[in-house]
């Protein structure tokens, strides 16, 4: 279902594993325009947090008590590459840090820290990529000062701060998921998909 380079795909859309209704779409990751509708609806969404370990359907049983509502959550997100988009476990991650890195705690790149002047205005915000020796002056009220406000950021940390961020994401709000799924369907079906129900005839629709 993740492979977005499949001409076709087939996507169960109901809400069982047994006798599923399933629908035939052709690159069905061209959602751009069906998902700007929906996203217009801000009040349809809220901010989740993936736990350690879980998967989508873990996700979709907590909030929904239905796993095969997973699909939903890889559509608000855009996540077409499993792999590359949805947060490691904490086991994972260090197996592919690992892997990836002879040396996990060799320095990747530097960032800032915040810095302020004698007023609180940001000087400096955090978290940007600079050299490592990134120097600011300013007027801190009574006299100019120089700083290297600079701190290194290890391959571990980078991975981790990584995954850390797609922990968060977007969800339909549990008492608008059987509304969202059944128009999301319906506009799914004014393109050229075909019904297969249960397995059995198909169906066009």
């Amino acid at each position: 279902m993740l492979l977005k380079n499949l001409p076709g795909l087939l996507y169960n859309i109901g809400s069982k594993s047994l006798d599923p209704d399933y629908l035939y779409v052709t690159n069905i990751w061209r959602r751009a325009e069906i998902l700007t509708e929906f996203k217009a609806q801000i009040s349809m969404f809220v901010e989740d947090n993936v736990r350690d370990g879980e998967r989508p359907e873990d996700v979709a049983t907590r909030l929904y008590r239905n796993p095969f509502y997973n699909w939903t959550i890889f559509i608000i997100n855009d996540i077409t590459d499993y792999y590359a988009q949805w947060p490691r476990s904490v086991t994972q991650l260090q197996d592919f840090i690992n892997q990836k890195y002879s040396n996990p705690q060799a320095t990747k790149h530097h960032v800032t820290t915040e810095v302020k002047d004698a007023s609180n205005n940001i000087i400096v915000p955090a978290g940007k990529v600079v050299p490592s020796n990134f120097q600011v002056s300013y007027y801190n009220g009574s006299t100019t000062v120089t700083a290297n406000p600079v701190v290194s950021v290890t391959n571990a940390m980078y991975e981790t701060e990584l995954n850390s961020k797609k922990q968060n994401i977007q969800v339909i709000k549990p008492n608008l998921i059987e509304d969202f799924v059944a128009e999301y369907k319906a506009l799914l079906l004014k393109g050229k998909i075909t019904t297969i129900a249960g397995g059995t005839s198909d169906i066009n629709m």
